[in-house]
């Protein structure tokens, strides 16, 4: 059935009731706090966000919904039918949470069971807390079916976070369904830099780099490089990018939870500059010995954080016994000059493997994923973020936002109060954006909550993947001149000097 929902402000409360009734008053109240999807009761949310919207799954033939400012009469009630769908209206939405910056809010919630039934209530209101640090205002995802097969449909997109506003950046329909994949941005601003990867068919292949006002194609595979260029780093002040040159192969399991394994046959570490146009490596983080993968930028560009392997025969080894370790190395923007490799987390100890390190943006923190094998976690159930104390290398689970379920790949804020991390919770089978506050001082976060949608059932139908979930400050505005470079740009040869 159609959702109906009634909406007033406090102040229109009293002459709303004079013609038709708005608020039913429970006769009778329980402990029972009931059951909403997504789940969005107890979190701390970003001043800026949109409304979320959700269903009640406790069995009744109507429902009401109360939301306020605590110790405040409600802003917003809605009512819903025997479908349980509540849907919050942006607006009133919005101004709740500008009123209620640095406070808490409430969700009440009442139910009627059938038409003779009384309206029972829920003693107790379920808190929830709004942030006086808004959320970066755009959040930028790829959307790709879940399986290796349906590629030939995808695109990278822009939300913007204050509401439900969905822009492609580029979709593989405008370039022969090529893929395209791994944007990345220098200190989460795309003015500042942004890339991103097509793969396929020569005339579009490259790597789309917007720097400085002007949008190039590069050829992915440096002169000199053994691998193509594959996942990116941006610099925060967006003169270099670190990546590993990977290549990489597919394993297929014939039974179990892990339907694929992608894995590296063999990668190293690069540096592309560029103003100059030049790139660099070291022997360090470059042969046959390791496999160096995702490389990330400390702060002040002087630091590389990643994971290495041990060399291993893909075609003999178990993929099984292929575990990386965390590790750092530093580098000199003057000279180009790398030196003092360390590993801070022997994992492969541990019989462990870690991927995706991400620094805090003051330096302070370390957030990976933890898994049994692999790099790739986004086929691994058990893979779970971890945060390191980069002051002593000290870590932990972040058992405050784990699931049983695929937390995977994140990223930070510009500021680093919030992130962002792929998980597959809702369903096992799709990956989604969501969002959690974290305190730099504690270094704890909040509980997370699922990207906001409009409709309460969207993430019921949507069966698309929300692959590499990455905040920036500001919109995306040279779409049309990125699709234009991948078109009819011929890529530009790097040179990797010895």
């Amino acid at each position: 059935m159609k959702l109906k929902h009634i909406t007033t402000s406090v102040a229109a409360l009293a002459m709303l009731c004079a013609c038709k009734p708005t608020h039913h008053e429970p006769q009778a109240l329980t402990l029972e706090v009931p059951q909403i999807v997504p789940d969005y009761l107890g979190v701390t949310f970003a001043p800026n966000i949109a409304a979320p919207s959700f269903t009640i799954l406790d069995d009744a033939e109507e429902y009401q919904t109360e939301i306020g400012r605590k110790g405040e009469l409600p802003a917003i009630i809605i009512h819903s039918d025997d479908d349980g769908e509540v849907e919050v209206p942006l607006k009133q939405w919005a101004k709740l949470l500008e009123e209620a910056k640095g406070d808490s809010i409430y969700f009440r919630f009442a139910m009627k069971a059938d038409d003779d039934a009384p309206w029972l209530g829920v003693k107790t209101d379920v808190m929830a807390y709004v942030s006086p640090n808004p959320i970066d205002g755009y959040l930028v995802y790829r959307l790709i079916y879940p399986g290796y097969e349906l590629w030939s449909t995808l695109g990278i997109y822009q939300r913007n976070l204050s509401n439900y506003e969905q822009t492609p950046i580029v979709e593989n329909r405008d370039f022969e369904q090529q893929c395209v994949n791994c944007h990345n941005f220098a200190a989460n601003n795309p003015t500042t830099g942004m890339m991103l990867h097509v793969r396929g068919m020569p005339e579009y292949g490259g790597t789309i780099l917007s720097s400085g006002g002007t949008v190039e194609k590069l050829n992915s595979r440096f002169a000199g490089a053994n691998h193509g260029a594959t996942y990116p780093s941006f610099s925060r002040d967006g003169k270099f990018i670190a990546y590993s040159a990977n290549s990489v192969g597919q394993l297929f399991h014939t039974s179990g939870a892990k339907p694929i394994e992608v894995v590296d046959v063999a990668a190293d570490l690069l540096i592309f500059d560029v103003d100059n146009h030049q790139a660099y490596s070291d022997s360090l983080i470059m042969g046959t010995d390791y496999i160096e993968t995702f490389p990330h930028w400390s702060p002040d560009g002087r630091t590389i954080y990643f994971c290495r392997a041990k060399h291993y025969d893909v075609k003999h080894d178990n993929p099984a016994t292929v575990m990386y370790d965390l590790c750092a190395i530093d580098f000199d923007p003057v000279t180009h000059e790398f030196e003092n490799l360390r590993v801070l987390y022997a994992a492969s100890e541990e019989g462990k493997s870690v991927t995706v390190p991400r620094v805090s943006p003051d330096g302070r923190w370390l957030m990976f994923c933890r898994m049994d094998y692999g790099t790739f976690a986004v086929w691994h159930p058990e893979s779970q973020l971890c945060l390191m104390n980069l002051a002593d290398n000290t870590w932990r689970e972040m058992n405050e936002v784990n699931s049983n379920s695929i937390d995977s790949y994140h990223s930070w804020s510009s500021d680093g109060k919030w992130f962002v991390f792929s998980s597959k919770r809702l369903d096992g089978n799709w990956a989604r954006p969501y969002i959690a506050a974290f305190d730099s001082e504690t270094g704890m976060a909040s509980k997370p909550f699922v990207l906001p949608q409009k409709k309460a059932d969207f993430y019921d139908e949507f069966t698309r993947t929300y692959n590499i979930p990455e905040l920036i400050t500001e919109p995306i505005s040279n779409a049309d001149e990125l699709i234009q470079t991948i078109q009819t740009q011929k890529p530009r040869e790097i040179q990797l000097l010895p």
